[in-house]
């Protein structure tokens, strides 16, 4: 545990240092994350929030108590994030900042007992273990997300490793593809191979870092280095 929170701290600390490294002028605030509807300030808010809602869940874990990530669910976790994102770029860098700091701080002071307590999140129950990866695909996908010049062949080796097979993995994959569409994945720098679905296999090749962008649904994060790769259905973490 040590060493993930190690390194969700690292990303994080990495992510914030690039936030206040730059310029917000109104347009690039404004402008057009790689999530469709979302602008940067959205993707910043949602951040932000996320931190938040799993704070909430360890805090609650601290107890030995079951909490919701998002009180109001989804409704109002949307309504969070869309009342965030008017808010000028010092408050949405300083809330990106404080809110992690803060869950880092609450997670370094829990229990033994508390990282097996589940919370209640939008995709059901989960222990407070388990939200410390789900809060480093967060910061560094969402980074990626926010289109600043870090991405996907940026993400660290380590946090690709698990990832990568997870979202593979035939079960998972498999309901994703289209009916009658069968893929047969191959890692080029790992050589590592997966396959899915049903029919004759259509390959889809490249490092591990651009299988695993276009498995989470950000093919235009890595069209160039991947061949014809099919569509995708959605990927909820």
């Amino acid at each position: 545990m040590e060493q993930r929170l190690s390194q969700v701290r690292s990303s994080t600390e990495r992510l914030v240092k690039a936030l206040y490294g730059l310029d917000w002028p109104a347009e690039v605030l404004r402008g057009p994350s790689l999530l469709p509807g979302w602008s940067r300030a959205h993707v910043l808010t949602h951040l932000a929030r996320n931190a938040d809602g799993i704070w909430r869940v360890t805090e609650g874990a601290s107890r030995g108590e079951s909490a919701l990530m998002y009180p109001g669910g989804e409704p109002a976790r949307d309504a969070a994030i869309e009342a965030g994102a008017g808010r000028d770029a010092a408050q949405l860098l300083a809330d990106v900042r404080d809110t992690a700091d803060r869950l880092d701080q609450t997670w370094a002071q829990l229990p033994d007992t508390g990282w097996e307590v589940e919370g209640i999140t939008r995709t059901g129950r989960s222990t407070t273990r388990a939200l410390v990866a789900s809060r480093w695909r967060e910061v560094e996908i969402h980074w990626m997300d926010l289109a600043i010049g870090y991405g996907p062949a940026d993400w660290p080796a380590a946090f690709v490793a698990p990832l990568l097979p997870s979202l593979a993995d035939p079960d998972r994959l498999g309901p994703r593809l289209p009916a009658g569409t069968a893929v047969e994945l191959e890692a080029t720098d790992s050589g590592a191979r997966w396959t899915a679905g049903s029919g004759a296999p259509v390959l889809v090749r490249g490092p591990s870092w651009a299988l695993t962008a276009w498995l989470i649904g950000r093919p235009g994060a890595v069209s160039d280095v991947l061949t014809d790769p099919p569509a995708l259905g959605t990927w909820l973490s």
